[in-house]
């Protein structure tokens, strides 16, 4: 594979999943007055999906900033481009709809997802 078939098949991977995680929110935003209203129990079982996706991907895409430590008390993290892809990418895959959502805030890559329940079993 030369550069430019890499280049652009990295960046229709970004736009593809660009695409998927901003439609999957847009949806959420729709169904919110739904749930205000009726209650999340009322949701169809793959609007239910899209909530649960929506928002965790809300969660993960935070991340502890450098210039916010003093702040929060949170070390600053970078996450490449292509980690925050992947985590996205498996968040729309459901492969974390057991996860607590609150597992995803404020991480840097999805693998410390991953790796916290490893090392709780060590302790």
């Amino acid at each position: 594979m030369n550069f430019r078939q890499f280049f652009w098949t990295a960046s229709d991977r970004h736009y593809q999943i660009a695409q998927a995680v901003r439609k999957t929110i847009t949806t959420y935003e729709e169904l919110k007055d739904i749930i205000a209203m009726l209650g999340l129990e009322e949701l169809s079982v793959s609007d239910r999906q899209v909530v649960s996706q929506a928002r965790r991907l809300e969660r993960f895409m935070t991340q502890p900033f450098f210039s916010t430590a003093q702040f929060t008390g949170l070390t600053g993290k970078l996450v490449e481009l292509d980690d925050v892809l992947d985590g996205c990418d498996r968040i729309l895959n459901d492969e974390f709809a057991e996860t607590p959502e609150r597992s995803l805030y404020m991480i840097g890559s999805i693998n410390e997802v991953v790796k916290a329940p490893e090392e709780s079993k060590k302790s």
